[in-house]
């Protein structure tokens, strides 16, 4: 993999890459219930879910952001909690996360579809994630305090 770089997000009315769709992992059935009522509560409509199970971690990002959103999920708890979104604005990605941090879910990883990470395996981009959660949890307890 390549290019695995994070890039903070602007408040722009720009469009991140991809399909209108936000792929969420870890996820129950309830809890994808929520994330619907967040998008509500974030003014923001016309997205489609699409929730992950363990098949889905050998498939690439590309292929589950092509699927036809299900209204069946089932809750995989082996799967690590996060979602990833595509083709939503900036404002709106901003808009859908002070949403869902007053909302009552549980912290997740956070991520953008790219025209690089559409080639990964969502399991190399859900281990991609955890590392890099490590190490800026690390760069954190390393800071002196003030």
């Amino acid at each position: 993999m390549t290019d695995n770089t994070m890039k903070k997000v602007g408040q722009t009315d720009s469009r991140l890459y991809g399909p209108r769709k936000i792929l969420l992992c870890g996820y129950s059935e309830a809890e994808i219930k929520h994330f619907q009522k967040i998008l509500k509560d974030a003014q923001v409509s016309g997205i489609a879910l699409i929730a992950a199970n363990t098949k889905s971690l050998s498939c690439e990002l590309k292929d589950l952001f092509s699927q036809i959103a299900k209204s069946v999920f089932i809750k995989d708890s082996a799967l690590p909690r996060a979602a990833i979104i595509a083709g939503i604005s900036e404002k709106e990605l901003h808009a859908i996360m002070n949403a869902y941090r007053t909302g009552g879910l549980p912290k997740q990883f956070w991520a953008a579809l790219t025209p690089v990470s559409e080639n990964w395996r969502l399991g190399e981009l859900l281990s991609e994630l955890q590392k890099e959660n490590e190490a800026l949890r690390k760069q954190r307890q390393a800071r002196p305090r003030s």
